[in-house]
């Protein structure tokens, strides 16, 4: 009897013949589909992560417009509450008992994304718009020797001309004026190395754990550690129709399901591919602002577009997966 042409599975589960991993065959979650109308696996997630810039840099207009009713840290923890609550039932549907496993992960992940907003939002009140978004921008930069340091093994040099053009290319979209370094300009570094550093964490455990369960810790991480900052501000909370508009666009979509997808995007990105996609934010930013607010864009700021996406292109890759890898987490789950 040959053996080897048998594969046995628990009911409802089939075994992939090349990994020995079992795949639940109710899962049907993009990423473990392997092609999804002739798009790898690769593709569609740049092009998941593109969209999640797209959405950052369009909805930066109704954060910008809800800060004139609701103080920074009331809006940060009422965004990320309603995110909880909306992630909660796909975490319930996903299983519920996987949180637990992803507390320490997903804690340390949301750490640092708090920390990335907690420093911008009080970088912001002492150096200009302009410059913040460019030195945020930088994590770009930071990303891949964060990376390197966490692999013990040096970035390639496609990724570091491809991160170059693209701090590059936020520069000349970004900066006006003096270069001189503030202390506001200090703190919204402090923001971009959080930042880098929650991109090179996702990418070292988002195999480990579900997409879902690693997404909410993270979100309720944000949630407690900005309720915790509510006493030290003034209670500036205007209910008004702008307020509530922007509560409901970027909690939903810059919030829960942004965030899902940037865990489930990195199982087939590179952290410092990741980072570059994700500098296209300020391009969907100011085009948002051509479209609708006004703005005018000069050669400077085209020129400046087209190096981020230059260097988005250039730092696309095929990421090697882990040995028996199914699309899920290492045990099969998505």
């Amino acid at each position: 009897m040959n053996l080897k042409r048998k594969s046995y599975s628990p009911k409802g589960r089939e075994v992939l013949p090349a990994g020995g991993n079992f795949v639940d065959r109710r899962d049907r979650t993009w990423e473990n589909q392997g092609w999804w109308f002739g798009v790898g696996k690769e593709i569609l997630s740049a092009l998941s992560l593109l969209g999640v810039a797209a959405v950052w840099g369009a909805t930066f207009y109704f954060v910008r417009e809800a800060l004139q009713d609701i103080a920074p840290f009331h809006f940060l923890f009422y965004r990320f509450m309603v995110a909880s609550v909306f992630l909660l039932p796909w975490a319930v549907k996903t299983r519920l008992s996987r949180i637990p496993k992803a507390l320490l992960h997903g804690s340390a992940a949301g750490l640092l994304l708090f920390g990335g907003y907690a420093f911008q939002t009080v970088g912001l009140q002492y150096t200009s718009a302009s410059k913040a978004a460019f030195i945020t921008g930088l994590s770009v930069v930071m990303v891949p020797f964060l990376e390197a340091a966490a692999k013990r093994k040096a970035p390639p040099i496609r990724i570091l001309v491809a991160t170059s053009l693209a701090a590059a290319g936020l520069g000349l979209l970004s900066l006006q004026g003096s270069l001189n370094l503030s202390y506001g300009d200090r703190l919204v570094f402090l923001c971009a190395l959080c930042f880098a550093g929650h991109v090179v964490v996702i990418d070292r455990v988002t195999h480990l754990h579900g997409s879902t369960a690693l997404a909410l810790v993270q979100l309720v991480t944000v949630t407690l550690l900005s309720a915790s900052f509510l006493p030290w501000e003034p209670s500036r909370v205007v209910w008004s129709a702008r307020a509530l508009e922007a509560l409901v666009v970027t909690s939903v979509l810059a919030t829960s399901a942004a965030y899902l997808i940037q865990v489930r995007a990195q199982r087939y990105l590179s952290a410092s591919a990741a980072a570059v996609i994700l500098t296209t934010e300020p391009v969907f930013g100011a085009l948002v602002a051509f479209l609708f607010g006004g703005e005018v864009l000069g050669p400077r700021q085209i020129l400046g577009c087209a190096l981020i996406l230059g260097g988005m292109v250039g730092a696309q890759e095929r990421r090697p997966q882990p040995e028996g890898f199914t699309g899920g987490t290492q045990r099969g789950y998505p």
